[in-house]
């Protein structure tokens, strides 16, 4: 595959993610995998959420994603072009990115594969380094755009009892400005769901479910020779 034909391709896919879900606010410089964000930034000692003080709930759910060792992300959005992005995490720098029919990446440190129905291609030089922390939305630089966080109730989420919060996610110069709905599990403190809903752009409304399961791998694919 050539690289004039793989980068945009690459570009797409982590495009998509980045309009629809990730409002990090400086991608070239926050690699896969970084950890240089991802610390607290709230003040209080807290260890589950309560929603007894929403805004502190969001801190605790949110270092407690970042923790985690792996997960799976079903995206769908819905706007001028549909996303539909299937994403599992390895840490501490694993990805695989599946958007579209026959379109998969993965991230593995610094090396980028993409396969274009089933066959892997390694791309040139250490691409990613320049592709951002697919979790970044939920970092010290990406949650302190959270504004009106608040508590609005309980419900199930495919069987798990969650508490439910709103809030506004601005976006450094208001890129991807949305007001979002996310649903936290009571028992393990994570996120289970989060609807968006865009106010500029072509992506309109956002959806994402999480899975947290224990046995998934991500390793290097055989490559064309």
């Amino acid at each position: 595959m050539r690289k004039d034909i793989a980068l945009p391709l690459l570009l797409i896919v982590f495009t998509g993610l980045g309009c629809g879900w990730l409002n990090f606010s400086d991608a070239s410089t926050s690699p896969v995998g970084s950890n240089a964000e991802n610390t607290s930034s709230t003040n209080t000692s807290a260890t589950t959420v309560t929603r007894e003080n929403p805004a502190a709930d969001i801190e605790v759910m949110a270092d407690k994603f970042l923790a985690e060792k792996m997960f799976r992300a079903k995206m769908r959005g819905m706007g001028e072009k549909e996303v539909t992005t299937d994403l599992e995490f390895v840490a501490p720098d694993r990805f695989r990115v599946k958007t579209g029919p026959g379109l998969e990446t993965i991230v593995i440190g610094k090396d980028v594969y993409l396969s274009m129905n089933g066959s892997f291609t390694k791309l040139p030089g250490a691409m990613g380094n320049t592709v951002p922390d697919l979790r970044a939305t939920f970092n010290k630089e990406g949650r302190k755009w959270f504004s009106d966080v608040r508590f609005v109730g309980e419900e199930t989420v495919n069987g798990e009892a969650s508490l439910v919060y709103e809030y506004k996610n601005k976006g450094e110069g208001n890129r991807g400005e949305n007001d979002s709905k996310i649903w936290i599990a009571k028992d393990e403190g994570l996120p289970l769901k989060i609807e968006s809903r865009y106010k500029t752009g072509d992506l309109k409304t956002m959806t994402i479910e999480y899975e947290y399961n224990p046995n998934i791998k991500i390793d290097v694919p055989a490559t064309k020779k």
